[in-house]
């Protein structure tokens, strides 16, 4: 599924039936960045609520409706490390910076992937060739068949074979 351009405008405008729709395009690709951080599904889950109502809140703070896909994997991001923050996980700004750079090279290359990949494409690419999990552990954290999830991830790698020309 792909969100229109009609429904971010609804979403940018509060329709709850636009709303939902962002929601659930968009809930397991903010997942996905979150368990990048945090390892209990658990907390993931209390992260992802937290940042889709922050996302809802700020809203109107979104100035480029084609950009809604990185503007709520950003706040997943900002919500996940300021979660670790507060569990004193990661004392400062300083130690983020030392341990992932001045950007966080995952949102740089889900920066880079967002023109190119469809939600699902980006998820298990980014599980197979960055994470480096195997079908099975990906099916499992997905939900996705493995054949289906093979077949996203060969597609995947074709479109950047493709851009990469």
């Amino acid at each position: 599924m792909s969100i229109s351009s009609k429904t971010i405008q609804g979403f940018i405008l509060g329709n709850q039936e636009a709303i939902g729709e962002v929601y659930d395009e968009y809930k397991n690709l903010m997942y996905f960045v979150i368990a990048s951080y945090i390892s209990l599904p658990e907390d993931c889950e209390d992260v992802l609520s937290e940042s889709f109502i922050k996302a809802i809140n700020s809203r109107s703070n979104i100035k480029d409706p084609s950009n809604l896909k990185i503007y709520l994997t950003a706040i997943a991001r900002n919500q996940a490390l300021d979660f670790l923050k507060k569990k004193k996980e990661i004392a400062n700004s300083e130690v983020i910076d030392e341990m992932y750079g001045e950007t966080d090279q995952y949102n740089v290359m889900l920066n880079m992937l967002e023109p190119l990949l469809t939600n699902k494409e980006t998820i298990v690419t980014y599980y197979k060739a960055v994470f480096q999990y195997t079908w099975p552990e990906i099916v499992e954290l997905t939900g996705i068949k493995e054949s289906t999830a093979r077949k996203l991830y060969a597609e995947a790698l074709e479109k950047l074979r493709k851009e990469l020309r």
